[in-house]
């Protein structure tokens, strides 16, 4: 929150990290009489010099002046665009891959929030904050926890919006055994000490069939070591989903042994060396991730239709939609990125429709125009705990002759 008008930099209003209590904190922004500034700079890394981030922040004020004609919203507005535009000129590099903004003066409001992934760009003048293109952010990429494996050795990372968050690393160094020769013979990896026995030490076998089944032996209290730390960053982590990466062969074993619980949430799998850099692996898991999330919506989408056949839990249509919010039944809301419908909302948020109807059959308040009902049925499912999961792709064009849908808690 600012503490004076006088600088706004990012040294006294450092750009915040995008997590569900950073949307939560800016739902709550309230301004409803003076207006929010809500502000996303996309941010093209080959123009990430001051006159690329600059000049992507003025490309934005055109098509917002045109839609402000009253003199006094104007003059207000004007005012919010000069705070983004003197933060904007402080930073000596963006703070994120793109950056929203939130601002009020009147309110005392200024709040950055930077994301390490691309969004969309834009701005919008309004009585609340415009939260959506944040909470699709959230929706579009997923914590993944990415285990690199092979018979010795585990790299395995959680990767979300773009950057590594947690990491373990450790190595189980396969033994040696003794030739026939009476010589130290050294394991995959592994080199021989200064007496000649294997660094790695170990218990040591003679006979060709002994050792072999030594190996694999420890290969698989190795791979048990992978899967518990598998367990235990995806339980600190919240991910749901994994991919798996390394040499065929430490593949195909991790595969065999995995759970059931932990093999239904692989995502992807692709062969690689541990030596890949994070930027690597984030590069493989965004292309797995983006599928899979495909994928996941696809099938969400033909579940919602296929109930609404068959009368089983489900609607589709803002109206029904928005009813099913109004009531607190929905479960799952599915919008459409990046579209919206114009209708009618009660003052009090209890309901909403695209229809023309007069007055509120909940409060009986006169119902108020709203050109935005993404908006209204994000704020609505966060209000009744119901889970948003907003589409794009094949899904989208399957949810866009209705608009929108809902998967339902109990029918109404």
């Amino acid at each position: 929150m600012p503490r004076s008008d006088t600088a706004l930099t990012t040294e006294t209003h450092p750009a915040q990290r995008l997590n569900t209590e950073t949307v939560a904190q800016v739902m709550d922004l309230g301004a409803s009489s003076d207006g929010v500034l809500s502000v996303y700079i996309d941010i093209d890394p080959a123009q990430a010099q001051r006159e690329g981030f600059e000049a992507a922040a003025l490309d934005l004020w055109k098509p917002l002046r045109a839609e402000v004609t009253d003199p006094d919203v104007s003059k207000r507005l004007e005012d919010e665009i000069d705070r983004v535009n003197g933060y904007v000129r402080s930073w000596d590099e963006p703070p994120g891959r793109s950056v929203a903004i939130f601002s009020s003066r009147p309110a005392d409001v200024f709040v950055p929030v930077a994301l390490a992934v691309p969004t969309l760009a834009g701005a919008r003048f309004g009585p609340r904050p415009h939260v959506l293109p944040l909470i699709a952010a959230l929706d579009e990429h997923e914590r993944y926890v990415v285990a690199l494996v092979d018979r010795e050795r585990a790299r395995i990372l959680t990767v979300w919006m773009g950057e590594v968050e947690l990491r373990s690393e450790f190595e189980d160094p396969l033994p040696g055994r003794v030739t026939r020769g009476g010589g130290w013979a050294t394991g995959p990896g592994q080199h021989a000490g200064r007496d000649g026995a294997p660094a790695g030490g170990g218990r040591i076998h003679s006979s060709q069939g002994s050792y072999a089944r030594h190996i694999d032996w420890h290969v698989h209290e190795h791979i048990q070591r992978v899967i518990a730390e598998l367990w235990r960053l995806s339980r600190e982590s919240g991910a749901t989903r994994i991919i798996i990466g390394g040499p065929h062969e430490a593949l195909s074993t991790l595969k065999r042994s995995l759970p059931r619980s932990l093999a239904e949430r692989v995502a992807g799998e692709f062969a690689g060396e541990l030596l890949a850099t994070d930027a690597d692996v984030i590069g493989r898991v965004r292309g797995m991730a983006e599928q899979a999330e495909r994928a996941h919506e696809a099938a969400l989408v033909a579940e919602v239709l296929q109930r609404t056949q068959k009368n089983e839990l489900a609607v589709t249509g803002w109206d029904e939609t928005l009813s099913a919010l109004a009531d607190g039944r929905a479960h799952e809301v599915l919008l459409i990125e990046g579209e919206t419908a114009v209708g009618s909302a009660c003052p009090e948020g209890h309901f909403a429709a695209t229809e023309g109807i007069e007055r509120c059959p909940y409060c009986d308040e006169p119902m108020w125009e709203v050109a935005d009902l993404a908006a209204w049925a994000l704020r609505r499912a966060f209000a009744t705990d119901a889970q948003v999961e907003f589409v794009r792709g094949e899904a989208a064009e399957m949810l866009r002759p209705f608009g929108a849908a809902a998967i339902l808690r109990y029918q109404g």
